[in-house]
């Protein structure tokens, strides 16, 4: 029952005035589990990459050097951003409800980057940041929080590419569709929104016991009482996705679902007994959808 353990230390910890901060020192000084492993930086340059072959593919033909891009949810150490100014993007808006960016973890995704370099040939991006002032001056990374992705006010149609990793399933549920038309909003007609998104029970991730499918087994009364605002997840499937991008005028141009070997449990909770199995089977999910015309057209399904 680890799990269960995690889930009411966050939910405990999310009652205080500043839960991400003491949330953040937790894990920082008591845990040690940040920063995060090496490893963990190298799959999250790979993701960056997917999402740059992704602008490449169904993005606007416009250089990654002329392109604007846009994430929601940018986290602590801003491994993913800086992954893309590597890749050769030159203009990035971040917007974070708070403040959760680390001077300190930003500067260990740049050491690890410039490790990195060398070996892909990457752009050095070179010593530490003294602050978050220096990224647009360095990386061309435009922070901005506190900030509603739902109201960014920024300008409509300012954007070429969207993108979100690992995010979108901590979205409460009736936040999705708004956060969604604004993204659809500041896109230009020729731009695409590119998202990764994981389905699984995330206390799976740490507790190998646990069913990634555990979460699907609870009522919604019986989830709130462990799902917190630190680790909110709304457990919605690949279809509520593709329902919420459709009702905000974006459609699926390609996507890659994988489902994993782990049977579904037998003992799901009503709402999701509804479910086509082969949909709630879903796990992860890359998805890009667009509002140009070609949008349109019947997905690609894409295999690696």
């Amino acid at each position: 029952m680890r799990w269960l353990a995690k889930a009411f230390l966050q939910k405990s910890l999310s009652a205080l005035p500043q839960a991400e901060r003491a949330n953040y020192l937790l894990q920082r000084h008591v845990t040690h589990s940040l920063p995060g492993p090496e490893a963990g930086f190298r799959r999250r340059f790979e993701r960056a990459e997917h999402h740059v072959e992704a602008y490449r593919k169904h993005g606007p033909n416009r250089p990654l050097a002329e392109a604007v891009f846009y994430e929601f949810g940018a986290g602590w150490d801003l491994a993913g951003p800086l992954s893309f100014w590597a890749l050769g993007v030159e203009r990035q808006i971040l917007v974070d409800l708070r403040t959760n960016l680390r001077v300190e973890l930003v500067n260990t995704s740049i050491e690890r980057l410039r490790i990195l370099a060398p070996e892909r040939g990457l752009r050095e991006p070179g010593g530490p940041i003294a602050s978050a002032s220096d990224l647009e001056a360095r990386f061309g990374i435009r922070y901005l929080a506190p900030r509603d992705a739902r109201d960014t006010g920024l300008a409509a149609e300012s954007v070429d590419f969207v993108t979100s990793t690992s995010t979108l399933e901590h979205i409460p549920e009736e936040d999705l569709v708004p956060l969604l038309a604004e993204c659809r909003r500041l896109l230009r007609p020729d731009g695409a929104m590119s998202s990764r998104i994981d389905l699984s029970d995330h206390f799976s991730h740490f507790d190998g016991s646990l069913s990634p499918y555990n979460f699907l087994r609870y009522s919604d009364r019986a989830w709130r009482f462990v799902n917190s605002t630190l680790l909110h997840q709304n457990r919605l499937r690949r279809s509520d996705y593709v329902s919420a991008l459709e009702q905000t005028g974006l459609a699926v141009l390609a996507e890659k679902p994988w489902r994993p070997k782990a049977a579904v449990p037998d003992d799901l909770d009503r709402r999701f007994q509804a479910y086509d199995p082969e949909d709630l089977a879903v796990l992860g999910l890359r998805i890009v959808a667009g509002r140009s015309p070609d949008a349109l057209e019947e997905p690609e399904h894409v295999v690696r």
